[in-house]
């Protein structure tokens, strides 16, 4: 029996810096992690709370290889650790990744909650934009969620999902194959609902696929692979493992990004109970993200030399999918039913659409241009270089596609299209503000967020699978191994009751007495 698919995001935010006497995108982008956790109050005298590096293993492969040091990253001054870290109320950690600020939403259940704690993650940046202004006022910071910056450079939207200890090592360790006949199938064609656009030279649907160079690998920067295996599992590695991959895109519409990981946690709780039984293996995996990429209905070959479109094999999975929710138990993926009907109808959308020589919109597919950040994109594009007479590679579309994912709700072009509404609005504002402050209440994310919001003058360190009380005479672990516990339910009582985390320690060891 499949496991729930528990959702994390990672996304890498780029900065545009102009003013700040030539601060580096380094120092900006740590400003920004501290502005905010001083507005958290998580840099009040006496609340220090560490990110624990001790159980990543960067340099680690799930396969066994060994790259590099062995142990993770060595930050070992309390200074620095603060300085590029914050572990937020809301069960998130914001800091700096080389040159980025990241954002890693809490570990959520359901794609419409993870979109939601993605997108406020917009927020929190939003906010914490607003604070370095004050800081300083000659400074202009622009922050855009995207993949890409026009330069030769790529950064990342990295997803990750819980799978079975098992399923996981048969997949990725002992048998490759089987996921080269599933899984990479399904992300190499994902991106024709998935993918966010791109110009230059011409028109792209996926900001990702030129950058993807081989299958499965260690490395994030270089040699990117489809599927990343390294061996940071963030739970207990006996029952769990952590999926991560590295190929999507980031999406500014709210549809295509549920779809994306909806479709994804169907496709790897049917991976789990072995119902996926197709063989759906591509000759060239990686010349054919890139075929899609380019023309998103063009012909790919199959690994049997059979040609197929990227619409007709996600036809087979949805097959599958639709199958699957006759026969087997998918309660594990929340509003399954929605998600299949709304796979189906962009299916269906996809095969209808049609485009001109020129990359033009024949039709009117209205449907998709408020839903599919691609075909969004497309449109606008198309209206532009009509207004301004431009070629595809003239660099106003790279300025335009950039604004595109401008995170300012004033300023960027994707929140002026929702405010015209052009675009399809699922997430209420409501929704995504709660998760600003609020963690999920049906993962890990919970307890962890409420130490912070109640405790965090006595919480000293904390990573996704530990928290650590400051007692004085004694520090106390509290082990998180499994994403599923640490929920509101089993544990809202034990914190209503607890005034220090003594009292709540004492609490919850009655509770397992």
């Amino acid at each position: 029996m499949s496991i729930p698919k528990v959702i994390g995001i990672e996304q890498e935010y780029a900065l545009n810096i102009k003013g700040g006497d030539d601060l580096s995108a380094f120092h900006a982008s740590c400003m920004l992690v501290n502005a905010y956790a001083r507005k958290a109050g998580l840099r009040e005298p006496g609340t220090s709370i560490l990110w624990d590096y001790g159980h990543e293993t960067p340099f680690r492969d799930i396969r066994g290889e060994l790259f590099g040091r062995k142990s993770g990253r060595d930050i070992t001054r309390k200074e620095d650790n603060l300085l590029i870290n914050a572990i937020l109320p809301n069960g998130a950690r914001l800091y700096t990744d080389h040159t980025h600020p990241e954002y890693s939403t809490p570990e959520c259940l359901s794609a419409r909650q993870a979109a939601a704690c993605d997108k406020a993650g917009e927020l929190i940046l939003g906010e914490a934009l607003e604070l370095a202004k004050e800081i300083l006022p000659d400074l202009t910071i622009n922050l855009f969620k995207n993949n890409i910056d026009h330069q030769g450079h790529s950064y990342g939207c990295h997803e990750n999902y819980l799978m079975d200890a098992a399923t996981h090592q048969d997949y990725f360790v002992h048998s490759p194959v089987k996921a080269q006949r599933t899984l990479i199938p399904f992300l190499v064609t994902r991106q024709i609902f998935a993918g966010s656009g791109k110009v230059g030279p011409s028109f792209q649907i996926s900001q990702r696929a030129d950058f993807m160079e081989c299958l499965f690998g260690l490395d994030t920067m270089l040699k990117r692979p489809i599927i990343n295996t390294r061996q940071e599992h963030h739970a207990d590695s006996k029952r769990f493992r952590r999926l991560h991959l590295i190929v999507g895109d980031s999406n500014m519409c709210e549809f295509a990004s549920i779809l994306k990981l909806g479709t994804t946690q169907i496709v790897l709780q049917m991976m789990e109970d072995d119902f996926l039984t197709g063989d759906f293996s591509l000759r060239d995996p990686l010349r054919a993200i890139r075929q899609v990429s380019a023309k998103f209905d063009s012909d790919i070959e199959l690994e049997d030399g059979r040609k197929t479109s990227a619409i007709d094999l996600q036809r087979r999975f949805l097959d599958f999918a639709l199958q699957y929710s006759l026969k087997r138990d998918v309660a594990h993926v929340p509003e399954v039913e929605a998600i299949l009907k709304d796979w189906s109808d962009v299916l269906d959308g996809l095969g209808n659409l049609k485009l001109s020589q020129d990359l033009d919109l024949e039709d009117d597919p209205s449907d998709l241009t408020r839903r599919l950040d691609w075909v969004l994109k497309l449109w606008l594009f198309n209206r532009y270089r009509r207004k301004k007479t431009l070629t595809w590679d003239h660099p106003q579309l790279k300025v335009l596609d950039l604004q595109y994912h401008n995170i300012d709700r004033d300023e960027g072009v994707f929140y002026s299209l929702q405010r015209r509404g052009l675009t399809e609005s699922i997430l209420r504002d409501a929704e995504i503000a709660a998760f600003v402050r609020e963690p999920p209440s049906d993962t890990r994310a919970w307890f962890r967020g409420k130490c912070v919001q109640k405790f965090p003058g006595e919480v000293y360190l904390m990573n996704w699978e530990v928290v650590g009380f400051d007692h004085g005479d004694i520090h106390r672990m509290v082990p998180l191994l499994n994403p599923l516990k640490g929920t509101r339910d089993r544990f809202q009582q034990a914190f209503d009751q607890a005034r220090n985390s003594r009292e709540l320690l004492d609490i919850i060891g009655k509770l397992h007495s």
